[in-house]
């Protein structure tokens, strides 16, 4: 059986997909904020061998990336019945139908909003 994290446990290991540097580190101190760990991956192949190294609770994705779109690694995720969201400035209709149960933040957010999504779908998963 798999230990599931509470939502407030500083346990909880989240992985950041994110490019954009300075919003990266928005979205840490957000997180960080709630008291969980988090790991930045700054490209669809850095998240795909962060995957490949080590476990997350979360994932938080942007979906246009530097080098192509993240939906390799919600596969991924989505696979190994791990919980993520969207947090991305394209519109929602882009995102794939194996993907559009997924919850979208969309950018420009407010850091309660990025907050409170995270919150949630960490107590769902429990």
């Amino acid at each position: 059986m798999q230990n599931k994290p509470s939502p407030t446990c500083p346990s909880v290991r989240i992985l950041l997909v994110e490019d954009d540097l300075h919003l990266a580190g928005f979205v840490e101190q957000a997180i960080t904020d709630l008291g969980h760990e988090v790991t930045h991956a700054y490209s669809v192949l850095d998240a795909l061998g962060q995957l490949e190294s080590g476990t997350f609770d979360l994932a938080v994705l942007d979906v246009e990336l530097r080098d192509g779109v993240v939906f390799p690694v919600a596969d991924r995720l989505a696979a190994a019945n791990t919980p993520y969201l969207f947090a991305s400035a394209v519109y929602d209709q882009l995102v794939p139908v194996r993907h559009q149960h997924v919850r979208f933040v969309a950018k420009p957010f407010h850091v309660e909003e990025l907050q409170t999504a995270v919150r949630e779908m960490l107590i769902a998963a429990a």
